[in-house]
């Protein structure tokens, strides 16, 4: 007798094989849902770049590595089931990872109008203090609150329309993965993973971009560290540097670098504002430049070719070259490095520690009196009464640098709620409250630094009549502070970064007819040459030593100057963005 067979096993039998149509449009639909979740967070990053907070080319790299990521992981979840809703915990990681970048690239963007690869973001993001992190954010608490307001905002818009799409999706899952759908899996996931292997895409993961600068920062210390190492080695034997000093007997070289200063808001220099009374007080004894830039918007990629023989042409000449330190202890001069700026491991640290004798009063402290520029005037006083014959004294300033309240004492608030003529143009301006008001404290600040320069002026004049003496003032960069737009901070896209005020006092200073002055104190300059200028004042003659660069020098030659890698032109309109930024 045949075998009878079980209904179970008859009904497997009539059973077609392979899944069914309605089970292959469920999986195409099921893909179309996923594919437009993939779009939504794209589209997010899409409002990023619509107001400005991404470049054109950080989108369309963000949206390349946000989509594959969702495809290609998600695909694989996907594909082999791992769990419900495996796709949608994934997409509500990884797209607020990729939208906070964008958040925190938008106001980086906004405050140094660059974005955050530059060596001048990188210094100033990793080479700081507590204290100094704590006032950065206090200052930019409104940007920093519009950026945290965006990051919420489109997260938010985004996981509330995507939830839509997910329960249109949960519906048609039920259809089983197949080769398909496991090679399309397989496909993603191995375009997401080649994506990586490309140096430029992998620097744009947002997982990967953060470590990588701090990574890209601490490799360009060390470099710096080794480069100093081995010129300072070098000072055992500068013969090739053919030094010699053509000189008084006794000098005395001062350089006081400001810090964000623009001269802008100086009534040395026209401002409406009394904000520099004792200077224009002794204005007779000075020579006032009027039209200097800085080579950065920054402090420390300006000083790295403020004070060595680099330049915006040549940026890493100051690694085979000697440094103005160097140079003046190769001539015989006893060096001095004053500053309240804080001590760090970085380039300005490695560069004060060639001193023969440094001090750095600012022990990080925050807001209060340690922090105040007069505080130098002890260590100054100190470094003017040593016996050297020949010395130089670097002094370094904390200025106007943000949080403007924090930089001078109560007793300088001159200016707070003001009004007065430069209150009413910025309000016809559109000024916020907020932007007229720290305008009113970076005078404020001005006003003190104008006390303390002038303070030091003066205590170089009484100190040893007899003796030559200069002094140098010059600001590392300016500051943006409602001059151009709603905007108070650092700035690489406004004339208002670069723009800054240099005055040199001198005991000896030869007597010269007004249009001579005159001609002298216009001179076009940028100070990526000042290193030249400080050498004419040092009287040393030396390979290093070009004329031409020399503001001071009969044989001056002005040059093109460069704001943020486009040509400056003073007095017209800057382009918002150049080269240095994307």
């Amino acid at each position: 007798m045949g075998h009878i067979l079980p209904a179970t096993a008859l009904q497997s039998l009539a059973r077609p094989r392979g899944p069914a149509p309605d089970q292959y449009l469920l999986f195409a639909a099921s893909m179309l849902i996923l594919f437009c979740r993939v779009l939504l967070s794209i589209a997010g990053l899409l409002i990023f770049f619509l107001f400005d907070q991404l470049s054109a080319n950080e989108y369309l790299k963000l949206s390349v590595l946000l989509a594959a990521f969702l495809l290609g992981a998600g695909s694989v979840l996907h594909a082999w089931r791992c769990r419900a809703g495996a796709f949608t915990v994934l997409l509500r990681v990884v797209v607020p990872v990729f939208y906070l970048d964008a958040a925190v690239k938008g106001f980086l963007r906004g405050y140094f109008g660059m974005r955050p690869n530059p060596n001048a973001v990188l210094q100033a993001m990793f080479a700081t203090d507590q204290a100094e992190t704590g006032e950065f954010f206090l200052h930019n608490s409104v940007a920093l609150a519009q950026a945290a307001a965006w990051f919420v905002l489109v997260t938010a818009v985004l996981l509330l329309a995507d939830r839509r799409l997910q329960r249109w999706q949960a519906g048609r899952d039920s259809a089983a993965p197949g080769l398909l759908q496991k090679g399309f899996a397989v496909f993603m996931a191995a375009f997401l993973v080649s994506l990586h292997v490309n140096t430029t895409m992998r620097r744009e993961n947002p997982a990967l971009f953060w470590p990588l600068r701090y990574q890209q920062y601490s490799a360009q210390l060390e470099a710096m560290k080794s480069m100093q190492h081995a010129l300072t080695a070098a000072m055992a034997a500068p013969r090739d540097w053919n030094v010699q000093y053509a000189g008084e007997d006794a000098r005395t070289v001062i350089l006081v670098i400001g810090e964000s200063t623009n001269r802008a808001s100086m009534s040395l220099y026209g401002y409406p504002r009394a904000t520099t009374p004792q200077l224009d007080a002794m204005r007779s004894k000075l020579l006032v430049f009027n039209d200097v830039i800085s080579p950065a918007s920054s402090t420390v990629e300006s000083m790295m070719t403020m004070l060595t023989p680099a330049d915006i042409g040549n940026p890493d000449a100051w690694m085979a070259k000697p440094n103005l330190l160097m140079l003046a202890e190769a001539a015989g001069y006893k060096t001095f490095w004053v500053s309240n700026q804080t001590r760090n491991d970085g380039w300005i640290g490695l560069l004060a520690g060639e001193a023969d004798e440094s001090d750095f009063i600012n022990y990080g402290t925050g807001r209060g009196e340690n922090n105040f520029d007069g505080n130098l005037f002890q260590p100054f006083s100190h470094a003017l009464a040593d016996a050297a014959p020949k010395k130089l004294i670097v002094v370094h300033l904390l200025g106007a640098h943000p949080s403007y309240d924090m930089r001078y004492p109560s007793r300088f608030s001159h200016f707070d709620q003001a009004h007065d003529a430069v209150s009413a143009q910025m309000a016809s301006q559109g000024r916020s409250s907020w932007i007229r008001n720290q305008r009113d404290e970076y005078d404020n600040a001005i006003r003190y630094g104008d006390y303390v320069l002038g303070t030091l002026i003066g205590m170089a004049e009484k100190a040893k009549s007899g003796r030559a003496a200069s002094l140098l003032f010059v600001s590392d960069h300016g500051q943006e502070v409602g001059y151009s737009r709603n905007h108070a901070g650092h700035s690489a896209s406004d004339k208002s970064g670069y723009e800054i005020p240099m005055l040199i006092w001198n005991n000896q200073q030869a007597p010269q007819s007004t249009a001579a002055r005159a001609a002298l104190e216009s001179r076009p300059y940028q100070t990526d040459k000042l290193d030249a200028t400080v050498l004419g004042l040092l009287k040393i003659e030396t390979r290093y030593y070009a004329a031409h660069d020399d503001i001071l020098s009969s044989a001056f030659q002005p040059v093109q100057r460069f704001m943020n890698g486009l040509q400056y032109q003073r007095g017209t309109p800057a382009a918002a963005r150049g080269p240095g930024a994307s």
